[in-house]
């Protein structure tokens, strides 16, 4: 008896998840033209294992070099 309301209620998180991401894009941004440089910013580096560990870093150090930026949280 229980199992058809879970299934139910399971499809649509489903659904209500899936489409949450449809949704338009904001307007209101401009992208950067083609060759143009990202504004600048910088973060501390909290990598314990990297050599640039507890100094500020930016897009900028790595002109010229590839390089990828990880955003994430974590307590």
């Amino acid at each position: 008896m229980l199992r058809r309301p879970i299934i139910t209620t399971a499809l649509a998180l489903l659904v209500f998840a899936l489409a949450s991401g449809c949704t338009s894009p904001n307007d209101n941004v401009e992208p950067l033209p083609a060759g143009e440089l990202a504004p600048d910013f910088s973060l501390p580096d909290v990598n314990k294992n990297s050599a640039s560990y507890g100094t500020d870093v930016s897009p900028r150090d790595f002109i010229g070099h590839g390089s990828a930026w990880y955003f994430g949280h974590s307590t």
